[in-house]
């Protein structure tokens, strides 16, 4: 599906939808109590949906009813090997794989899109020397498939630091179901350090007692119990950054719902836009960002990829040079970010360049548009066009735009709702 984005002035307050890497760890959690967790402010996608049909997969059950979703805790079905559909989600694939080795003796893992090539070496490498059986395949209808069969056992866990943060979080939700102790340690430098710490957030809250000995080593006792933990999903940072840099680009916006102590990397965006000489304030739980007089800066995202792209849009207004660092991870997702994002802008008529992980943007004082972007079937890809066309001279015609219900189905309705001229 395409659309003509319009040049436009955003104006209002935007509601921080949920956050999306908090729901995923948190009906994980809810999925392996024996008990009933209801979670509030749940906004559906096509992730969430992965995650839910995961949760099923393994004998949990799920409802939905609007905002609020039910979770029981199950048990799989004996005697068969679970058909897990991940659809495109990265993190429901790499969360599930020791999870489904823990409480059912593995699974199938189905991918679609890109995902199957996401790279999973970490896993086999770990796993495999253990016993457990490895096998990548193509499914009847050619979509991707990994089995993996065996039994997680305790012991003594090591992965490299310099991986997706997703690895980690996988072994922390099922190394607490295991008989005996284990001992996991991330070999420095950490990347994505938040959503490693966002994990242990929800273990904790879950009741499951994870002990650190230094910094990213952790005892983890065995046979622990999940306990429910009902409450209300915080605001993403993710999704509210790309509101957050509009005010940042010169537009009237704000947003609302977001807690100011948080474990999200995200947050990083306020701390960046700052960098780049942008005015923050936070009143009565909204933040508003001002542009004042943008000017060019270093920023690291080893530990925040996601909002790499909008950011990068936003440098590309600011004076002088900027370099965008540690952007290497960004090859690995739904498409090449790093790639993707370089040419958008410069498609856009800015001036941006990949420089091995890192990128470099010569700032523009306005964007001219009058171009056909591809979505690259990434939201993030989308959402970038979109907010950078309200800024340009001309409209900007987006390829794909049904790339936004992986994460944010309601974000054209949010843009429209902000002043946003969608054709």
């Amino acid at each position: 599906m395409d659309k003509v984005f319009m040049p436009a002035k955003l104006s209002g307050v935007m509601a921080a939808p949920a956050s999306k890497s908090e729901a995923h760890r948190r009906m994980i959690c809810a999925g392996l109590t024996m008990g009933e967790t209801r979670l509030d402010g749940f906004m559906a996608s096509s992730d969430m949906a992965a995650t839910i049909r995961c949760l099923k997969g393994l004998g949990t059950q799920v409802e939905e009813n609007g905002d609020v979703l039910t979770i029981r805790g199950g048990k799989p079905k004996a005697g068969k090997l679970p058909v897990l559909d991940c659809g495109e989600s990265g993190s429901t694939l790499r969360f599930f794989v020791p999870i489904a080795l823990s409480v059912a003796g593995g699974a199938t893992f189905r991918m679609h899109g890109l995902l199957g090539q996401r790279p999973m070496e970490v896993y086999r490498d770990l796993f495999v020397p253990r016993g457990v059986t490895w096998r990548m395949g193509v499914g009847a209808d050619c979509a991707a498939e990994l089995t993996v069969t065996g039994r997680m056992e305790a012991g003594q866990y090591v992965l490299p630091g310099n991986v997706s943060s997703q690895f980690v979080s996988g072994l922390l939700f099922a190394l607490p179901l295991l008989k005996g102790e284990s001992t996991l340690t991330v070999l420095p430098p950490v990347e994505s350090v938040g959503y490693i710490n966002m994990t242990i957030e929800a273990l904790k809250q879950s009741g499951i007692v994870v002990k650190e000995n230094a910094p990213f080593s952790w005892t983890i006792p065995g046979e622990q119990s999940y306990k429910a933990a009902s409450g209300r999903l915080s605001g993403d940072y993710s999704q509210a950054a790309v509101i957050l840099c509009a005010g940042a680009m010169g537009h009237d916006t704000a947003v609302s719902g977001l807690e100011t102590v948080t474990t999200q990397g995200d947050q990083a965006v306020l701390r960046h836009l700052k960098a780049l000489g942008a005015g923050i304030a936070c009143e009565n739980g909204t933040i508003t960002v001002k542009s004042g007089q943008l000017q060019g800066a270093v920023l690291d995202m080893r530990d925040c990829p996601d909002i790499a792209p909008v950011l990068a849009l936003t440098c590309q207004l600011a004076k002088g040079e900027s370099r965008l660092a540690g952007c290497g991870r960004l090859r690995l997702k739904e498409c090449d970010r790093l790639a993707a994002t370089v040419k958008i802008l410069n498609q856009l008529g800015g001036d941006a360049k990949a420089q091995g992980d890192d990128m470099l943007i010569r700032g523009v004082e306005q964007l001219e548009g009058g171009v056909e972007i591809d979505g690259c079937n990434d939201h993030r890809m989308v959402m970038l066009a979109a907010l950078a066309a309200a800024g340009c001279r001309k409209p900007v015609t987006v390829k794909g735009v049904e790339a936004l219900n992986k994460s944010w189905p309601e974000f054209l309705n949010v843009y429209e709702s902000l002043g946003g001229i969608v054709k």
